[in-house]
Parts: structure tokens; C-alpha cells; sequence
């Protein structure tokens, strides 16, 4: 799965394979789960992590 981070206008914009997921506006700390599928609670864990969880 490949994310990629962009930020427009004060905004950021958080993408996984090409399609929104979260957004963020800068200014207010307001933000959005726009994709609840792709984000679940292992996406922010890195992968270092989940290893050392299942040993």
C-alpha cells in the first residue's frame, strides 16, 4: 500500500493507492476520515512494529 501526503491551500491532503483518505485543515487542527476502510488501526504502525508485536 503506498501513501502519499499533499498540501493545497493550507490543507493537507493524505492519499493510499491514489485515493483520498484523510484530510486536514492546517489553520483550525480540524481534520476528516474520508476512507475508513483503508484506515484502520494498524496504518499508522510501521511495519517494524508489527513484527516485534507478533514475536
Amino acid at each position: 500500500m503506498t501513501f502519499t501526503k499533499e498540501i493545497k491551500d493550507r490543507e493537507l491532503y493524505v492519499y493510499a493507492n491514489g485515493k483520498l483518505i484523510y484530510k486536514r485543515w492546517l489553520d483550525t487542527g480540524q481534520s476528516i476520515v474520508v476512507n475508513q476502510l483503508v484506515y484502520d488501526k494498524y496504518t499508522l504502525v510501521s511495519i517494524k512494529d508489527q513484527s516485534n508485536e507478533q514475536s
